[in-house]
């Protein structure tokens, strides 16, 4: 385990100087630049602006120079500072990324609550009303889009009924109660449309290791089917749902930037999507940079979680 582990932390250095390649040369490859945004009509047409602009931003140097410096300050942490609100890119983030991460570490923490348990008891219960109840109500929380849902959630619980705030974001360190009347519906929004997907998984991968030969010996030696279901079959199955719980969690924190635009939620993707409208380009290269890292060390966690549901499982 510990061997393995070693290999696959020495693995992410070229996965992630790949993703500085494609995340700088993304940026670089874009329409324009940090000059056009900031000098304006007027100073684009005065040669001496423009050099002492591109002078101040090294665009005068070697392409693979400022890839170099880039990601030299980047190992330090250092981004630059963001072209609309001259604050630390680094800052601008960490203002983002705890909302984001609190959001999508909740959403998914309830879509597991709710498909776990509904997928085993439909495929436990197979063909019964249970088990057409759930996948009719999975296959609808697949068809519904996340915006919509979200729509309604305000329109109804907030709008008509009142009971819960529209939008906002209140920090759980500052004031826990608060902060949950504002993430309940965002959270709903999240989980809904993710435990759908869950739902059916987990039913399918139960039903995959109900058809098995160690559960008919577990049963010829006496075990109760409720000791057969929870110790040996459903920890056999959660590995597919620990994958595309794991693979939601990672699209979660950074493709959330509709819900955080209806919720006015501060996260990182609301974050990134108007630094891309606005072209702050030193923020958008962080943004994207750092979620990239997120979604490879969210995959290695994913990878070593194997082997503690199931010992079987050989990591090589």
């Amino acid at each position: 385990m510990l061997a393995y582990t070693l290999r696959r932390i020495v693995y992410l250095i070229p996965v992630v100087f790949v993703l500085t390649v494609v995340v700088f040369a993304f940026v670089e490859l874009l329409p324009g630049d940090i000059v056009d945004t900031l000098a304006g009509d007027e100073g684009l047409e005065d040669p001496e602006v423009r050099a002492a602009l591109e002078k101040e931003f090294g665009l005068d140097q070697p392409l693979y120079v400022r890839y170099g410096k880039w990601v030299w300050r980047a190992a330090q942490g250092d981004f630059g500072n963001s072209l609309i609100t001259r604050r630390p890119v680094s800052t601008e983030l960490l203002s983002g990324i705890p909302a984001t991460v609190y959001l999508a570490l909740v959403g998914i923490g309830l879509s597991v609550l709710i498909a776990v348990p509904l997928g085993t008891i439909a495929a436990v219960r197979r063909n019964s009303a249970i088990d057409y109840g759930a996948q009719v109500t999975s296959l609808i929380g697949i068809s519904i889009p996340e915006f919509w849902f979200a729509i309604l959630c305000v329109l109804l619980f907030s709008l008509h009924l009142g009971w819960l705030p529209s939008s906002g974001y209140v920090s759980p360190f500052e004031d826990p109660l608060q902060s949950l009347k504002y993430l309940i519906l965002p959270a709903m929004a999240v989980a809904i449309r993710q435990a759908a997907y869950t739902t059916r998984l987990t039913r399918s991968s139960m039903l995959d290791e109900m058809n098995k030969e160690y559960v008919d010996t577990a049963r010829s030696l006496g075990f109760s089917d409720r000791k057969v279901i929870f110790k040996y079959t459903l920890r056999n199955a959660m590995i597919p749902t620990v994958t595309i719980s794991g693979l939601q969690l990672a699209n979660l924190l950074g493709g959330t930037v509709v819900l955080e635009s209806i919720f006015a939620w501060p996260g990182i993707g609301r974050a990134i999507f108007e630094a891309i409208i606005q072209r702050d380009y030193p923020l958008i290269q962080a943004g994207v940079l750092v979620l990239g890292i997120i979604v490879v060390v969210i995959n290695l966690l994913v990878d070593l979680t194997y082997s503690v549901l199931n010992p079987r499982v050989k990591l090589s």
